[in-house]
Formats: C-alpha cells, sequence, structure tokens
C-alpha cells in the first residue's frame, strides 16, 4: 500500500516539520486566512440569527475568534493531532436559533449555558471511552454519505453566498473564484498548487476592497481592544429542558465528529486509536463545548471541510495548524482585525465552499465504494437517505414546528439525519444475515 504522502501527492505529511522559514510562514499564513471561513459562519447562523446588537456582535465576534484558534490548538495539540480547523459547528447552532425561534431571546440565550453543561457530560462519556461505540455502526456507506451530503449542504450555502446580491458582477467575480482555486489545486505549478485557498481569499478581499463594496461598517464597530467575558449572557441556570436538548444536540455533534475525523485520518491512511479517540472527544466535550458555553459562542467541532481543504491544499502537518492557531488566538483580542475577519466578502466565502464541496462529493462517493460490496442494497440505502434527508431540510420552517422541538432540530439537520438514516437502514431494516460456513 502506498503512503499517504504519496497517493495523495501531499507536500507535507501529519508530522513533517517545516523544511525552512519560507514554507513554515507561507503554510501557515494559509490556515489564518482558511480561518476566516469558520468566523463567516459564527456571524451568519448564531450572530445574525439571534440579531444581536452591534455592541454585543462586536464582543461576540471576538470570542468565536478566540474559541476558533484555542480549540483548532487545543484539538491539534493533544486531542485528534491531525491538521483540522475547528469552529462553530452547525448542529449546535441551529439549535441555539430554533430555542430563539420558539422560545425568545432569553430563552436562546440560556442555550450557552446548557451547552456548557452538555459538554461536562460528553466529556465524561469521552474519557470513558463509552463514545468509542460509535465505530461499531460507522461503516463505509455511513461515513460516504455523511461526507456526501456535507459536500451537497456546502454547495448550497456556498451558492446562496455567491448570489447574495443577485445576478452581477459579485456574482460572476466569486464563480471565477472558485474556478481559480480548483485550477490551481488541479494544474497549479510548485508553490501555487498548495495555496489556492490563501490566493482566492486574498484575491477576493482585493477585487471587492478596490470595487468599494467591502463591508468596513463591521470592522468599525469593533473596539480596538477586546477582552473576553465569561457568562457573557448571565450566570442563569438554564431550564431542565433545554439542558436534555443541547445535550442531545451535542451527543449528535460527537457522532458528527467521529465521521470528520474518521474520515481525514481515511484519507492519510493514519489509525486513530481508542486512547487517542478518548482524547479527542475528551477535548471535544470540555473545549469545543463547555469552555464555548462558558465563553458565550456556540458549540465547536473539527469540520468535515477540512477534508477538502486537505486536497486542496495538499498541506497535512498540524505544525502550520498550530503556529497559525496561536497568532489567531493573539489577534482576537484586536477588535480590528476579527472584524476584519469577520467582513470576508460573502461571494468569496461562497466560492471558498464551492471549491470545498466539489473535492467533498467526490471522496464521499469513493468512500461509499469501499463497501465490502456497492450492489442493489447499498445504492438504495445511500440515495434513499440523501434524498430523504437533503429534501426535509429544505422544507419550510412551518413544517418542522409540527414535531417536538429536539426531533425538528434533528429533522432540519440533513447531516445528522442522514447518519441516522443509513444506520437504521443498514443495521437494522436492511441488516444482512450472516451466513454460517
Amino acid at each position: 500500500m502506498k503512503k499517504s504522502s504519496e497517493s495523495l501527492k501531499l507536500i507535507y505529511g501529519p508530522e513533517d516539520k517545516p523544511k525552512n522559514w519560507k514554507d513554515a510562514l507561507l503554510y501557515s499564513l494559509q490556515w489564518v486566512m482558511i480561518m476566516v471561513y469558520p468566523v463567516i459562519w459564527g456571524y451568519a447562523i448564531v450572530g445574525k440569527g439571534l440579531d444581536l446588537n452591534d455592541a454585543v456582535l462586536a464582543e461576540y465576534m471576538g470570542r468565536v475568534v478566540l474559541m476558533i484558534g484555542l480549540s483548532t490548538f487545543i484539538q491539534s495539540m493533544a486531542g485528534h493531532k491531525l491538521s483540522m480547523i475547528s469552529g462553530p459547528n452547525i448542529i449546535p447552532s441551529l439549535a441555539i436559533v430554533a430555542a430563539y425561534e420558539v422560545g425568545g431571546e432569553a430563552y436562546a440565550l440560556a442555550s450557552f449555558n446548557a451547552y456548557m453543561i452538555a459538554g461536562i457530560l460528553i466529556a465524561i462519556l469521552g474519557m470513558t471511552g463509552a463514545l468509542n461505540s460509535i465505530g461499531k455502526v460507522w461503516t463505509p456507506l455511513t461515513q460516504g454519505s455523511m461526507v456526501l451530503m456535507v459536500g451537497l449542504a456546502t454547495s448550497f450555502s456556498g451558492m446562496e453566498l455567491l448570489a447574495v446580491y443577485g445576478v452581477g458582477w459579485a456574482y460572476y467575480v466569486g464563480i471565477f473564484l472558485a474556478l481559480v482555486c480548483g485550477i490551481l489545486s488541479i494544474k497549479g505549478k510548485g508553490v501555487l498548487a498548495t495555496i489556492p485557498v490563501l490566493i482566492v481569499i486574498v484575491l477576493g478581499y482585493a477585487i471587492f476592497m478596490i470595487q468599494g463594496t467591502f463591508n468596513w461598517a463591521l470592522v468599525e464597530t469593533m473596539p480596538t481592544i477586546l477582552i473576553p467575558k465569561l457568562f457573557p449572557f448571565g450566570m442563569t441556570l438554564p431550564p431542565l429542558d433545554l439542558i436534555v436538548t443541547m445535550t442531545i444536540v451535542h451527543f449528535f455533534s460527537a457522532i458528527n465528529v467521529y465521521g470528520n475525523v474518521q474520515g481525514y485520518a481515511g484519507l492519510l491512511d493514519v489509525k486513530i486509536s481508542p486512547k487517542r479517540e478518548k482524547r479527542l472527544f475528551s477535548v471535544f466535550g470540555l473545549i469545543e463545548g463547555t469552555l464555548a458555553g462558558l465563553l458565550g459562542v456556540p458549540g465547536y467541532a473539527p469540520y468535515g471541510e477540512n477534508l477538502g481543504f486537505l486536497l486542496l491544499t495538499k498541506v497535512a502537518s498540524r505544525y502550520f495548524i498550530l503556529a497559525s492557531s496561536l497568532l489567531v488566538i493573539f489577534l482576537s483580542f484586536f477588535g480590528k482585525i476579527a472584524g476584519l475577519m469577520a467582513a470576508i466578502p460573502e461571494p468569496v466565502a461562497g466560492a471558498v465552499l464551492l471549491g470545498v464541496a466539489s473535492t467533498l462529493i467526490g471522496i464521499g462517493i469513493d468512500s461509499s465504494k469501499k463497501s465490502v460490496k456497492f450492489e442493489t442494497r447499498e445504492m438504495f440505502i445511500v440515495g434513499f437517505s440523501l434524498f430523504f434527508a437533503l429534501g426535509t431540510s429544505r422544507l419550510s420552517t412551518e413544517f418542522f414546528k409540527g414535531f417536538p422541538r429536539i426531533v425538528g432540530t434533528i429533522m432540519s439537520n440533513p447531516v445528522i439525519l442522514v447518519i441516522i438514516l443509513v444506520i437504521l437502514l443498514e443495521q437494522i431494516i436492511f441488516r444482512e444475515r450472516k451466513v454460517n460456513s
């Protein structure tokens, strides 16, 4: 079997140290720029979804940036130990917005304290190794379907960002940048082939700044120095139903994390030991759950999009991401810089998403076909799960109000729903009986 660095044609493997200071600077800078990507999710979903005023939003964004650096650094150093970026997770983010729609502002803000408690519970499960049992039902069909769904869902988000200003120059610029990202990754020579994301983001910022449509107002509202607050939305004990809801949400996030990390490790042909999985889930619970809630930001997680970033950049060394994480932590205390990251033009973010989604869809198809067999049964399981989960997620919010809140939260999230459906169909409804020889 070929080594991962050979089969993927990696410039740097997982444990490779920088060859020189130029590579260290260049690839660390690229990770800093890629970390703009999760900033936009923290802003677009919860920041806008809770309708935070400018002053509260400014402080919130500073904490979002701080947590991106902290969670990425601690996971890469002591958790999964891979070059994976962590950021606001879509699952708890949507749950917080749902709490706002159902119970109002006070109920939604109590979600952060509820998630803090949920993080402790999930960390305990992680430390005991209970979450390692996820691997018993985690098959190539589950892995492939999840990655496919992440790619498809990402493509929807990417196209919405590309078309945010309607049909016009910004839309065409976004498509152009997405194609540039792909061309550099596929046909780029030398160092250009390893920094497509960096080039696209820098070029995109420059175009929108020159055009005069860059959102400088967001940057200007940010204070010069940001000191993060603990319990920014109060220390009120959340209601029991909210604690239960967020614990279940955090558990499904853990399943999502398991798939993301296993998929990334699979691309690198790296084995994640049970001991390493315990550290992964312990960090996930205490840092990306409890600490996130303590700082008043949505739960964090290593992104599935990391698979796409790996194929686009060809750089898997965690030394670069460790350096960039420390820099992001430092920069998070400077409000203007945090605002600059948050103000990424939507079509530029969409271009990056489109490039990442394209690779994820391909990876998902390849993962599904690595099943022991891929015949009519397997095709139906994957096809039905994708169709049902994606189609359901596109239904109106009124539809989900017909379910209990926790059920509606799960049903409206295509990634979680496709995981549940594949496991249900493969392990129970269409379970194959073992033939005794």
